[in-house]
């Protein structure tokens, strides 16, 4: 015969179980919820970092070859326009009359030329992309680099420098799209001017540029771009960008 003692602890033993069983159940769901809930946060974020990460370089790589394209007008006389597409993916494009400034000067630091580069970039958050003289620079907002130079030649050996650089004078405006977008470079005028006897020429940016950290990258001195050239040929051709 059972006593009731041993049923009671019996029982006892089976509530005391059932409870541990319990508490493990909670312990577990509890963990793979927080498992859940951290997975899905930093999941998603690091998805998104990816994602804008790939944007960005497709900017990149679209941007360059965009410049590629209108390189035409600024190398030849008889091209006055050239077309190519961005895909935005909500990003947006800019443009306006208003840029960087630029200066040429001889080697006695008399100015040969001043033009404002005017303004055709791509944004997307804190970052731009943007094509300044024929160049074309990244900005974060807190430095920029140089993913392609401006044409600046320097040829020492036959004493010549030749500066070729790409105006922007567009109606301010901007668009922001999840699509593509078409643009068209257009030709508006173009001035060529040779300078001889000036033994060197230099090329410097404003520096209170948003860009100037890539322009510093061009530079091939301390703080401008020089070439010891008894000749400079100097390009400035204007264009308008629609799109």
């Amino acid at each position: 015969m059972i006593s009731s003692r041993n049923r009671t602890t019996t029982k006892q033993t089976d509530n005391d179980r059932a409870v541990s069983d319990m508490i493990a159940f909670m312990l577990v769901f509890a963990t793979i919820i927080g498992s859940v809930a951290l997975l899905s946060t930093f999941g998603i974020q690091a998805m998104t970092d990816y994602q804008e990460g790939e944007q960005l370089q497709n900017a990149e790589r679209a941007m360059i070859s965009l410049s590629d394209n209108f390189d035409d007008v600024l190398r030849h006389d008889g091209i006055e326009q050239r077309y190519g597409e961005l895909s935005l993916r909500e990003g947006t494009i800019t443009t306006g009359n208003s840029g960087t400034d630029v200066t040429i000067e001889d080697k006695n630091g008399v100015s040969l030329h001043d033009t404002n580069l005017g303004t055709f970039a791509y944004q997307s958050g804190s970052d731009t992309i943007a094509y300044e003289g024929g160049g074309v620079f990244r900005s974060d907002g807190e430095g920029s680099v140089v993913l392609k130079r401006p044409s600046l030649a320097c040829r020492e050996d036959n004493g010549v420098a030749i500066i070729s650089l790409i105006k922007v004078a567009s109606e301010k405006r901007s668009i922001q799209s999840s699509g593509g977008l078409g643009v068209t470079m257009t030709e508006t005028d173009r001035n060529r001017t040779v300078y001889d006897n000036i033994d060197t020429v230099t090329v410097t940016a404003n520096t209170d540029s948003s860009y100037e950290g890539a322009w510093n990258d061009v530079y091939n001195s301390d703080d401008k771009w020089t070439c010891e050239a008894d000749r400079a040929v100097v390009t400035i051709v204007t264009v308008d960008i629609e799109y």
